[in-house]
C-alpha cells in the first residue's frame, strides 16, 4: 500500500475509501477461508462417525478407513465455499450439509428458480446468480432446479376442489411444444378461472392438450367435475364460441347459465364485413350489449338488424344466432354485467402466460411447458388472493 498524505481534506476522504476497500475484500476472504475450514471440520466429524473411528485410531466399532478427500465446491446464499470432502475406501458417506452430487444449497435452487420464474431465460438467470452470488452456475444447472417444481405440479393437477365458485371462465392459449422429431407443434393450454362467492378469483387449474376439440375440452371438465367442482354453486359459465367447448358443456354442466364472449362474436362480425365499413356496423352492434337491460338489447339489435341485413347478411346472421347466449349477462346485477360480458378477464391472465413463455420460444416437452404453467398460476393467485375481485377489477 502506498504512503498516504493526509494534509488535505481530499487525501483523507481517498485514504479512507482505500482503507474501507482493503478492509472489505481482507474481511470478505477471511469469512470465506473460515467458514470453508468450519464445514470442512464438520465433514469430518460426520465421516468419522459413519467410519466409527478417527485417524489412526483403533477400535472395533470400525466399519471401514479414510481413502483421502475430494474437492468441491459448495454455492450457498452467503457465498461460494471450496470444501474437501472426505472419501471411504468401500463405504459410500453422506453429509448433513449437502445431498450426494450437490453443488446449490435448497435456498439457492429456490432463488434460482424464483428468478428464471421471474421472466428471464436459463442463461440470464446464470448472468444474475453470478451478481448476486459471484459464482455462476450453468444453463444446465437451472433446469435441473426447475424440474423439481414436477412433483408440485402433480399435486395441484389431483388436489380436491371446493364446489365454490359463482362464475366459471373458460378459454385455451397456444403454447409451441417440441415434438419428439424435434419440429415445433402447437398446444393449448386449456384453463379454468373461477370467480367465488365471496368475490374472490383463482385460477382453478390447466391441461396441455393437443387441441381444443369436444374431447379435450370434455376430460379437462369432467377431471375438474369429479375432483369437486360438481356446479352445485355455480351460476354463469362465460367462454368464446369453441364448438368443442359449448359441446362438452351440455354434458358437465347443463343446468348452467352459458355466456357467450361479445369480443369474440365482435370480432367473427368483423371478419364478415369490409374493411371501410367495419367501424360503423360494431359501433351499432356494441349499442346491443350497453343497453341497460336486456329488452333495450333486444331493440338494438332489431334495429342493427334491419339497417345490415341488406349488405351483410352473413354478419348479422352470425350475431343473431348466438344472441341468447350473449344477452345472458343481463340476468345478473348491473355492478358484474361489464365483468361477465366477456372473456376478457381469463384474457388478461393469458397476458402473463406469453410475457414469461416468449422468451423460452419452444418447450422441449409438455412436462417443462406445464412447471412453467403451473408456475405463473400460483403467482398470480398469491397476488389476487390479498384483493376481492369486484372491487378491483378493470373495465372490460
Amino acid at each position: 500500500m502506498q504512503e498516504l498524505d493526509f494534509s488535505c481534506e481530499q487525501s483523507i476522504a481517498e485514504a479512507f475509501l482505500e482503507i474501507q476497500k482493503n478492509f472489505s475484500e481482507d474481511l470478505e476472504q477471511k469469512v470465506e477461508r473460515e467458514t470453508s475450514k468450519y464445514l470442512t471440520k464438520v465433514l469430518g466429524i460426520e465421516a468419522d462417525l459413519q467410519i466409527g473411528a478417527s485417524w489412526y485410531e483403533r477400535t472395533r466399532k470400525r466399519i471401514d478407513y479414510r481413502a483421502g478427500y475430494r474437492d468441491r465446491t459448495v454455492i450457498t446464499p452467503k457465498g461460494t465455499y471450496r470444501l474437501k470432502v472426505p472419501k471411504a475406501r468401500s463405504t459410500p458417506l453422506t453429509f448433513s450439509v449437502f445431498n450426494r452430487y450437490e453443488r446449490l444449497w435448497k435456498r439457492v435452487d429456490k432463488m434460482l428458480r424464483d428468478i428464471f420464474l421471474a421472466g428471464c431465460s436459463t442463461r440470464r438467470t446464470a448472468e444474475v446468480l453470478e451478481c448476486l452470488l459471484g459464482t455462476r452456475v450453468s444453463a444446465q444447472t437451472v433446469s435441473r432446479a426447475v424440474k423439481e417444481l414436477t412433483p408440485l405440479v402433480e399435486r395441484f393437477h389431483h388436489r380436491s376442489l371446493e364446489d365454490r365458485y359463482r362464475i366459471l371462465l373458460l378459454d385455451g392459449v397456444t403454447q409451441s411444444v417440441r415434438t419428439w422429431r424435434g419440429r415445433a407443434k402447437k398446444k393449448y393450454a386449456l384453463v379454468a378461472y373461477g370467480i367465488t362467492w365471496d368475490n374472490h378469483r383463482e385460477l382453478i387449474d390447466f391441461m396441455v392438450s393437443p387441441s381444443e376439440s369436444e374431447a379435450a375440452w370434455y376430460g379437462f371438465l369432467n377431471r375438474l367435475y369429479h375432483r369437486g367442482l360438481e356446479g352445485e354453486a355455480l351460476e354463469l359459465i362465460v367462454s368464446d364460441g369453441a364448438p368443442g367447448l359449448v359441446a362438452s358443456l351440455a354434458y358437465i354442466y347443463p343446468h348452467v347459465l352459458h355466456q357467450r364472449c361479445w369480443a369474440h362474436k365482435l370480432r367473427n362480425v368483423a371478419d364478415k364485413v369490409r374493411r371501410i365499413d367495419q367501424k360503423q356496423v360494431l359501433a351499432g352492434a356494441k349499442r346491443i350489449y350497453l343497453a341497460p337491460h336486456r329488452k333495450a338489447a333486444q331493440r338494438a339489435f332489431t334495429r342493427w338488424r334491419d339497417r345490415w341485413i341488406n349488405q351483410y347478411p352473413k354478419a348479422v346472421r352470425c350475431l343473431e344466432k348466438d344472441l341468447e347466449t350473449l344477452l345472458t349477462f343481463f340476468d345478473f346485477p348491473k355492478e358484474i354485467r361489464e365483468h361477465i360480458r366477456t372473456t376478457n378477464l381469463i384474457e388478461r391472465s393469458f397476458k402473463e402466460f406469453r410475457r414469461r413463455t416468449r422468451p423460452i420460444g419452444c418447450f422441449s416437452d409438455v412436462r417443462s411447458c406445464e412447471r412453467i404453467l403451473y408456475a405463473i398460476v400460483v403467482y398470480l393467485n398469491a397476488r389476487w388472493e390479498r384483493q376481492p375481485f369486484f372491487e378491483s377489477a378493470h373495465k372490460s
